[in-house]
């Protein structure tokens, strides 16, 4: 199945739990300020990204990978990319992360879904109530955007944080 199509265990809050293998992702990374990202920097990047993978046909094409850590006390580390195994992917980009195989609780955040911040908030208190706890051994957030996303319009993505 898709990863942007998953609906499998979303339950009535829209909320459920899916897996993601381990992978090897190439991209552009990114550090700043909460502010910084407001004004307009991840979208840059995530332009930036899609502009060098080029125009994608192919339904089935991996979606533009988001991973983000809040590790900074004035803002986050953010790396997007897509899997290495895409064809061409090694000669656009020079950055690369590993990441393990990890349990994610998840959304998919529609264009008229308002503040990717509340959804989130939303999510974390979803994951609480349903007895999972945050695990942040390996990154904070995922977040999978369509291959042929509009990043000057509203987001429309897949909001992910992984549990245990």
């Amino acid at each position: 199945m898709c990863q942007l199509c998953e609906t499998g265990g979303m339950g009535d809050a829209g909320f459920g739990i899916v897996s993601r293998s381990a992978e090897v992702l190439v991209g552009l990374s990114w550090e700043g300020s909460f502010a910084e990202a407001r004004s307009g920097s991840i979208r840059t990047l995530l332009s930036q990204v899609q502009a060098r993978l080029g125009e994608v046909s192919d339904l089935w094409a991996s979606p533009i990978v988001g991973i983000s850590w809040n590790d900074r006390p004035d803002g986050f580390r953010y790396f997007v990319g897509v899997p290495v195994s895409e064809a061409g992917a090694l000669s656009h980009f020079d950055a690369r992360i590993e990441l393990p195989a990890t349990i994610c609780a998840a959304a998919w955040h529609a264009a008229d879904d308002g503040d990717v911040i509340a959804h989130y908030g939303r999510m974390i208190e979803w994951i609480s109530a349903s007895g999972h706890m945050r695990n942040t051994a390996a990154y904070h957030h995922r977040e999978e955007y369509p291959r042929d996303a509009d990043f000057d319009a509203a987001p429309e993505l897949r909001l992910m944080i992984p549990v245990r």
